[in-house]
């Protein structure tokens, strides 16, 4: 199933509606003018995540991650990424 993207302006309106989404295993996607620039995951998904970096600093990882990613990652959900990145 995608994930569900929705405008700033819609996330701004809906948040509290979109964090129960997210709380129920949903991760929602936030696009500006039509690019992606945010994806609202759940706090247990985000340490996943960030187990997944191993002992690297977080934010370094992350910002690889972003440059060879690209484009292409509609609906993957958390574990997905997490195993693709422990795939490396």
């Amino acid at each position: 199933m995608p994930m569900k993207t929705v405008s700033v302006a819609e996330a701004r309106n809906r948040l509290t509606e979109l964090l129960r989404e997210v709380e129920q295993g949903a991760p929602v996607a936030i696009s500006r003018r039509g690019r992606g620039v945010a994806v609202l995951i759940a706090e247990g998904d985000y340490e996943r995540l960030r187990s997944a970096a191993g002992g690297a600093d977080f934010s370094a990882w992350l910002a690889n991650w972003r440059a060879r990613a690209g484009t292409g990652f509609d609906g993957i959900s958390p574990d997905e990424l997490a195993r693709w990145s422990l795939a490396e």
